[in-house]
């Protein structure tokens, strides 16, 4: 596979390529995900998503079979609704548990590839899909999403206005008032005890600050690091790193406030 200066997914990846556009194709269906909006509240069969979508039921059985190829429902024996006939035995529907929130943080990660890992001409098809998809299923709000190591792909949602990060201790617990406290393994050992923190989130109106609590290792955005005690703003795909190499660890930050603003090679 050889690099050029956008990207290293070259024509040795078409395979990927090809199957990744038809992925986003799937998802770029408003009707397919409004069935995914609908089997997120209760399992259901192919003619009561029929009616429930206004499709016909020979559509809504593509649809349904579009969305099992992707892995993105899956199906068991159910029983109907009884009618003249009697009761008759179904397939029932429902989604892969937290589908949702894995798109949103997929397309998001896509997103945010760095220009040399870029993937080419699709930046604009996963983009128009993420947006898609954040007004018909709704958005994860802000969120981290762990890069590497023991909690690899693991989504934190940053719900309070402060939030700790920092490394587990045995046999303490963190008392830092008006924080909630993310204790990362002890496998993550270079990050500085959460017990005296080794960054800070700050959720701020609109925005979102990150800021270095004086820890050893250090604080980074996007590669860059942050003065300690010092307050910078982060947002959609930067890539936060506490403490550099093998056992810090790398968050992607997420943001629906900012949707499709993944490209970081400009960002001071």
């Amino acid at each position: 596979m050889t690099e050029g200066p956008g990207t290293i997914l070259t024509a040795d990846d078409e395979e990927f390529l090809r199957d990744l556009s038809e992925y986003l194709e799937i998802l770029a269906n408003s009707t397919r995900l409004r069935i995914l909006r609908l089997l997120e509240r209760r399992p259901m069969d192919a003619r009561s998503l029929s009616i429930e979508t206004g499709t016909s039921y020979e559509n809504t059985k593509k649809h349904l079979e579009r969305l099992l190829s992707a892995g993105l429902v899956t199906r068991r024996p159910g029983l109907g609704k009884e009618t003249s006939r009697g009761i008759h035995p179904v397939w029932e529907y429902s989604p892969v548990p937290g589908v949702i929130h894995t798109l949103q943080r997929d397309l998001g990660i896509l997103l945010a590839l760095p220009p040399q890992i870029r993937i080419a001409g699709m930046q604009d098809q996963v983009s128009t899909v993420r947006r898609r998809i954040a007004e018909e299923l709704g958005s994860p709000g802000r969120i981290l999403v762990v890069l590497g190591g023991e909690w690899d792909q693991k989504i934190i949602p940053l719900s309070s206005l402060a939030i700790a990060l920092g490394r587990a201790e045995e046999g303490r617990t963190a008392d830092l008032p008006g924080c909630e406290i993310v204790a990362f393994p002890p496998s993550y050992r270079s990050l500085t005890r959460i017990s005296r923190p080794h960054a800070l989130i700050s959720v701020m109106g609109g925005g979102c600050l990150v800021e270095d609590c004086g820890s050893t290792g250090g604080t980074y955005i996007n590669g860059k690091r942050i003065p300690d005690r010092k307050k910078a703003a982060v947002r959609d795909g930067d890539l936060i790193a506490l403490s550099m190499g093998e056992f810090g660890v790398s968050l992607l930050f997420l943001s629906d406030k900012e949707p499709g603003d993944g490209d970081r090679s400009e960002r001071p």
